[in-house]
């Protein structure tokens, strides 16, 4: 007998899965076909996003599967309206073939947003939409002085230092591997300068990789202080934050507190960095004195359960409540108009079929509001986030990180 029940227990669990493998394969299906039959019709620019309505809901659905999948989707259905574009730059980041650029995996709910846009599928992305901070790194004038020693390679050495300061990096870099190769010799301190000019030209092309190997070739407080403006451009916080610890017994300098502080800022831990502003602040005003007020307090943000609960029960209203009024009312009309007809065909459709069909449907676009705006809230926290971040990249703009190199030149 028990062997029966484990039998049939595993038939139960193969038929559920088969099902559930149907209902994928049949909205794949239904998908197709309406790409493929009915969407020509209605004409090419119909849709406002890319992927379209029809692409994001099927690779949903592939994705997610069935039940996530067609929440999603319903979701995009309804935030395909006439208010979407007013959110480029928002919660849209990039037009790809004149189309808003919004990607599935910007909706999946556990998914967090990243603060930088995906670069690999834009064919256009606007300055407010990068959320990455970056610094100004301008250049002391003293880089291009040649030193005085007559024993050094001065005038090679000069036009090296010339070409990056015209920010001809790439060929800035050839002549200062040229350096290191014809003039093996020459003393410790200027091969220093050229290792580190090589790791700030490699800096200036985004190579990061050949830049940290630079500055990893030595150890002191130059080239520490310089893989931790590496791992920063990297997104690498923790390590950046590790280098500069390095160097706190030389006591840290105004850049490197900046740097240390704009490590926390960047993680979203305003309060601790505002913390170690506060500590390190020099007395007088200067740069850090205004990065100490930013603890992120007056953050405007959205519960992202309330949001839901509200959609719950008013179809649209948690989109509302997250700033999204022309979702919230495209959402409403659509759930109620669902449910209206369903009603309708309650009373006037004695076989039920297109009171099935559009009860069904009443259920899918309420779910998938109720899922949309738990993701409305979360896309207005981040999008308040980046209004913080871009204040506190208008304080740091002009500021220098880059370490002066006019004593290691000068030194005998």
């Amino acid at each position: 007998m028990g062997h029966i029940k484990t039998l049939l227990v595993i038939i139960f669990c193969f038929s559920i899965s088969y099902a559930y493998n149907s209902l994928n394969i049949t909205a794949n299906w239904s998908l197709n076909f309406y790409k493929k039959i009915i969407s020509p019709l209605q004409g090419q620019n119909i849709c406002n996003f890319s992927p379209t309505c029809s692409q994001f809901y099927k690779q949903s659905i592939n994705k997610h599967g069935i039940v996530i999948g067609s929440m999603m989707g319903a979701d995009r259905l309804m935030r395909c309206n006439p208010w979407a574009w007013a959110f480029l730059d928002k919660y849209y980041f990039g037009v790809d073939n004149n189309r808003l650029l919004d990607l599935p995996e910007n909706h999946y709910v556990s998914q967090v947003m990243s603060l930088r846009p995906d670069s690999g599928k834009q064919s256009h992305i606007t300055n407010e939409g990068d959320y990455h901070v970056h610094f100004a790194w301008t250049r002391n004038d003293t880089l291009a002085k040649p030193t005085t020693n007559n024993q050094q390679p001065t005038t090679t050495l000069a036009f090296a230092d010339y070409l990056f300061q015209s920010q001809d990096y790439t060929r800035a870099i050839g002549e200062y591997k040229r350096l290191l190769f014809f003039y093996p010799d020459t003393q410790d301190n200027i091969k220093e300068y050229i290792q580190l000019m090589l790791g700030e030209s490699y800096l200036m092309v985004k190579d990061c990789q050949q830049a940290l190997s630079y500055f990893s070739l030595q150890d002191n407080p130059y080239f520490n202080y310089n893989r931790a403006r590496v791992y920063f451009e990297q997104g690498d916080y923790p390590k950046t934050r590790d280098e500069l610890n390095s160097v706190l017994d030389m006591g840290f300098d105004e850049k490197q507190i900046v740097l240390y502080g704009m490590s926390f800022y960047k993680e979203h831990n305003f309060s601790d960095g505002a913390r170690f502003f506060q500590t390190h602040a020099p007395a007088g005003f200067s740069v850090i004195n205004e990065l100490c007020n930013f603890d992120g307090k007056e953050i405007k943000k959205r519960n992202r359960t309330t949001s839901t609960l509200f959609s719950v029960v008013i179809p649209g209203l948690g989109q509302v409540y997250s700033s999204r009024f022309g979702d919230g009312l495209y959402s409403f009309l659509t759930v109620v108009g669902c449910g209206s007809l369903a009603y309708y065909y309650w009373e006037h459709d004695n076989s039920k079929v297109k009171f099935s069909i559009f009860s069904l449907l009443t259920a899918l676009f309420w779910s998938g509001n109720v899922y949309g705006a738990n993701i409305a809230a979360r896309d207005y926290n981040e999008f308040q986030i980046k209004q913080y971040l871009m204040k506190i990249d208008n304080v740091v703009r002009e500021l220098d990180l880059t370490p002066n190199y006019d004593k290691l030149k000068m030194k005998n």
